[in-house]
């Protein structure tokens, strides 16, 4: 581009439409106005109250949701009590009751420890009374052994009897062994 100057021209054009005419496609949520020359036109439009009755119903639904929730609250409050209130209970009643059942416990035990040292005393009692009258028995089997073994008998009569005597001895040893056994 050199340097020279340059020069413009502009022819303005100005249309007229006087058709009236106007197509519009879609929702049609506001006012079109086309092809009119000249004129005043005023365009009042009005929601009939819908923006405020939408906002009292928007204010009703929320102070409604907020008692629902305050409601909803306070219940769940009351019900999360009321069950860790049961739960105290029934701890409770649990710790009470196995404490009932350990003094039972502890009663049947020692009335059962009572009635076995009872019984072993009168075992005891039993069996030193037994060895004692099996010990007095013996006593007078052995002084008769020893008068039988004191006689004196011709043709070793004596040696037969101290033999029966020992002999005699052993047998009522063992039935004392076994007499003492079989009372355990």
């Amino acid at each position: 581009m050199g340097g020279g100057g340059s020069s413009s021209s502009s022819n303005e054009t100005t249309n007229t439409n006087t058709s009236g005419q106007n197509a519009i496609q879609g929702d049609n949520l506001g006012v079109a106005v086309s092809g009119v020359n000249d004129s005043n036109i005023n365009v009042t439009m009005t929601d009939h109250g819908a923006m405020e009755r939408a906002a009292e119903l928007g204010e009703l639904a929320l102070t409604s949701n907020t008692e629902v929730s305050t409601k909803a609250l306070e219940t769940n409050a009351k019900v999360t009590s009321d069950a860790l209130n049961m739960g105290k209970d029934v701890v409770k009643n649990a710790m009470n009751f196995g404490e009932k059942a350990l003094t039972t416990n502890a009663d049947v035990s020692k009335t059962a420890m009572k009635h076995v040292t009872t019984a072993h005393s009168e075992n005891l009692q039993y069996v030193a009374g037994m060895a004692g009258n099996q010990a007095a028995q013996n006593s007078k089997n052995l002084e008769t052994l020893t008068e039988l073994a004191g006689m004196k008998a011709d043709g070793g009569q004596v040696q037969t009897t101290k033999q029966m005597t020992i002999t005699v001895g052993l047998v009522m040893g063992f039935l004392a062994v076994m007499f003492l056994m079989r009372g355990k």
